[in-house]
C-alpha cells in the first residue's frame, strides 16, 4: 500500500509508518479540499467572488497543501482589491512548490509591474483612512478618500461597499444604489451589497450582472470591407487632341478666373466682417463674465468672512460652554467627596486656580469661588497637618515641603498661619538659607504681636530659638 502524503509503501494498516498520518483521513481531507476548491471555481465563473472566496478558503483550510486552490484564492482576492492577501497565499504556494507552479508567473507578473501594485496599495491605504475617518464620525473625509480608492482600482469591492454605507448615513440615496449595483456587476451575490440594495430598494429584486457586449459575426469575421482597385487600360492620345484640350482648359480656367473671382472676394469680405462681429461678442460677453466672476469673488469672500466671523463666535461659545462643564464637573465631586485624594484635589485646584474667567456667567464663578474656598481650607490644613508631623519627626526636607503648600492654600487670617511661618522660618535657618528665613520670621514678627501673644501654645524652646534666629539676623545686617 502507497501512502498518499509520504509516497512510501508499507503493508498493512490505516496509519502510515514512515509519516504518521491517518491514510483513510487524509484522503477524506484531500476529497473535501478538492470537492470545495470546485464549488469555488463554479461560483467564480458565475461572477459570485464572495462565495466562491468563502469556498477556496475553507478548501486552503482543511488541506494547506492545495497549490491550486490557493493559487485560485489568490487570484479571486486579487480581482476584488484584496492585493496583500492575494500575495500572501502566492508566495506559500511557492513556497510549497518551486517548480511548475503558476503562482511563481503571477508573483512576477505583480513584480514586473510595480506601478500598478504601487497604485494598488495606495487604494487600500485610502480605504484604511476612510475607515479612520468613519470611526471619528467624518463621512465626508472617508466619501473623498474611498472615491480615490475606487478610481484607482474600480474592483475594490470592499471599498464601495464602504462608500455605498456613507452614502447612506448622509442619506444620498441615487449615488448608495449606484454603488451598490456597481459591487453586484462585480460580485453578482455579494451579501453586504445586496443587503445595501434590499433597504433602498425594499420589495424589488435585485439587479441583473450587466451582459457582456455581443460581437456581430459579420463583423468579427470580416472586420474590414475590401475595397477594390479598377484596372484601367493605357490610351494613346494624337498630339492635336492633347493641343486642343489644353487649349480648352487655359480657357476655362481664365473665364472662372473672371467670373467668379469678384464674388469670391466678395465673399471673403463677408466673411472677413461676420468674424470680427463674432469676436467683438465674444470679447463683449468675456468682459461682462469677467464682471459677473468678480461679483461672484467678492461675495463668496464676504460669505467667507462672514462664516469665519460666526466660526470664531461659535468657538468662543463653546470655549465657554467647556469651562462651565468644566466647573460644574468639579462642583459635583467635590461636594460629593470623589475627591479621596489630596494629591488629586490639590492637581484640580490649581487648574480652577488659574481658569479664564471671560464671559462665564455671574452664578457659575459664585459657585466656583465658593468650591475653591473650601478645597482651599482643607488642602491648607491637609498639608499644615503633615507638615507639622515631618516636622515633628525631624523630615526637614518633607516638613518644608508640606507646610509650602500649606501657606499656598491657606491665608494670614488663619489659626495656622502664624506657627505656619515660625516653623518655615526655623527649617529654612537650619538649612542655613537665610534670606528665607528672614522673610518668614520678619512676617511672623509682625502678626505674633508684643511677647508673641498671638501665637497659641508657644514653648520657652521655642521663644528661644526665635530669640536666637532674630539675633543672628541683626548681626547679619
Amino acid at each position: 500500500m502507497k501512502c498518499p502524503n509520504c509516497q512510501k509503501s508499507y503493508k498493512n494498516g490505516t496509519k502510515c509508518p514512515n509519516c504518521n498520518v491517518d491514510t483513510v483521513l487524509y484522503i477524506g481531507t484531500v476529497r473535501i479540499s478538492d470537492k470545495l476548491h470546485n464549488r469555488g471555481l463554479e461560483r467564480l465563473k458565475n461572477g459570485d467572488f464572495y462565495h466562491g472566496i468563502e469556498a477556496l478558503a475553507k478548501s486552503v483550510s482543511i488541506n494547506k497543501n492545495n497549490i491550486a486552490s490557493r493559487n485560485l484564492l489568490g487570484l479571486a482576492l486579487f480581482e476584488v482589491g484584496h492585493i496583500g492577501e492575494a500575495l500572501k497565499h502566492w508566495v506559500i504556494s511557492q513556497s510549497m512548490l518551486k517548480d511548475d507552479n503558476d503562482a511563481s508567473r503571477y508573483i512576477e507578473t505583480i513584480h514586473k509591474n510595480a506601478r500598478l501594485l504601487e497604485r494598488m496599495n495606495d487604494a487600500v491605504e485610502m480605504y484604511n483612512k476612510a475607515l479612520e475617518h468613519i470611526k471619528q464620525k467624518s463621512d465626508d473625509l472617508a466619501i473623498i478618500q474611498l472615491k480615490k480608492a475606487v478610481d484607482v482600482n474600480p474592483r475594490f469591492v470592499d471599498a464601495l461597499n464602504l462608500l455605498t454605507l456613507c452614502y447612506l448615513i448622509q442619506n444620498e440615496r441615487d449615488h448608495a444604489i449606484s454603488t451598490a449595483e456597481r459591487v453586484i456587476a462585480i460580485d453578482v451575490f455579494n451579501p453586504v451589497a445586496l443587503n445595501y440594495y434590499a433597504i433602498l430598494n425594499p420589495g424589488k429584486p435585485k439587479p441583473p450582472k450587466n451582459p457582456k457586449p455581443k460581437v456581430s459575426q459579420n463583423t468579427a469575421k470580416n472586420p474590414y470591407k475590401k475595397i477594390g482597385l479598377e484596372e484601367k487600360k493605357p490610351r494613346n492620345f494624337h498630339f492635336a487632341e492633347l493641343l486642343t484640350f489644353l487649349i480648352g482648359v487655359g480657357c476655362t480656367v481664365a473665364a472662372c478666373y473672371f467670373l467668379l473671382m469678384p464674388g469670391f472676394e466678395s465673399m471673403q469680405e463677408a466673411e472677413r466682417s461676420e468674424s470680427q462681429r463674432i469676436i467683438a461678442e465674444a470679447r463683449e460677453e468675456f468682459e461682462m463674465l469677467a464682471v459677473e466672476f468678480e461679483s461672484e469673488k467678492e461675495a463668496q469672500n464676504q460669505n467667507i468672512a462672514e462664516l469665519n466671523e460666526s466660526m470664531q463666535e461659535l468657538s468662543g461659545e463653546l470655549r465657554v460652554q467647556q469651562r462651565i462643564n468644566d466647573i460644574n464637573q468639579f462642583y459635583f465631586s467635590f461636594t460629593n467627596n470623589r475627591f479621596t485624594d489630596n494629591d488629586e484635589l490639590k492637581h484640580a485646584v490649581e487648574i480652577f486656580d488659574e481658569f479664564i474667567r471671560d464671559d462665564v456667567p455671574h452664578d457659575i464663578l459664585e459657585r466656583m469661588d465658593s468650591v475653591l474656598a473650601d478645597a482651599f481650607t482643607r488642602l491648607g490644613t491637609y498639608y499644615y497637618d503633615a507638615g507639622l508631623a515631618d516636622f515633628g519627626r525631624g523630615d526637614t526636607h518633607m516638613a518644608t515641603q508640606n507646610l509650602e503648600d500649606a501657606r499656598h492654600f491657606l491665608n494670614d487670617e488663619s489659626p495656622q498661619w502664624i506657627r505656619m511661618l515660625f516653623m518655615l522660618g526655623k527649617l529654612y535657618f537650619d538649612d542655613e538659607k537665610f534670606d528665607k528665613a528672614e522673610e518668614y520670621l520678619t512676617e511672623f514678627v509682625a502678626l505674633a504681636g508684643a511677647n508673641y501673644s498671638n501665637m497659641p501654645r508657644v514653648t520657652g524652646a521655642e521663644r528661644t530659638a526665635i530669640n536666637n534666629m532674630l539675633r543672628a539676623f541683626e548681626a547679619r545686617n
